[in-house]
């Protein structure tokens, strides 16, 4: 199967430029410049699209090429293209913003998978329907979550009781009964 070409997904930009343009026709070394093709593609290029040679001077009609640049957008190949990329561009987003992620140290104390919420340590406050961390920078607050996640697993049914409001626990034991 051929290369996709790499100006497909460049077509409105391409569009746009011709639409600037005030020449009845467009020849090889403008082709060249629009699609970021060598001279070869791009006289493949004009014969795939209509253009002819005048004398040594390869053209193609500027209204022809828009209007095969357009039928091409509104396409089947294009509108698969242009959201392949849109994945694309997602997944690499998203593989940044992991790797990112990855690279921060979160220290932990090594008592922290034993914690429970009696023990939790400075800086966070839990009570009925608020919770308080004070924290001195992004590595701190991650720490202190995590500390938090691990007494509240521990020490689930002391952590519901202490972060939800006691109306709320009581119209859940009205309900149940």
């Amino acid at each position: 199967m051929p290369a996709k070409a790499l100006w497909l997904l460049h077509i409105p930009e391409i569009v746009s430029q011709l639409d600037t343009f005030d020449v009845p026709v467009v020849d090889r070394s403008i082709i060249e410049r629009l699609f970021g093709l060598r001279r070869r593609q791009a006289i493949e290029l004009l014969h795939r699209f209509g253009g002819y040679q005048a004398g040594r001077t390869f053209l193609v009609d500027r209204r022809l090429l828009i209007d095969h640049l357009r039928r091409l957008a509104d396409g089947e190949e294009f509108q698969w293209e242009s959201r392949r990329k849109e994945r694309l561009d997602q997944a690499v987003d998203q593989l940044r913003q992991h790797r990112t992620a990855a690279r921060v140290k979160i220290p932990v104390q090594p008592d922290v998978f034993s914690r429970k919420l009696a023990d939790l340590p400075a800086g966070i406050a839990l009570e009925a329907g608020h919770l308080h961390v004070a924290f001195s920078g992004t590595e701190d607050l991650l720490s202190k979550l995590f500390e938090l996640s691990q007494a509240a697993s521990n020490d689930f049914d002391r952590f519901r009781a202490a972060a939800e409001p006691a109306e709320r626990r009581q119209s859940e034991r009205r309900q149940s009964a």
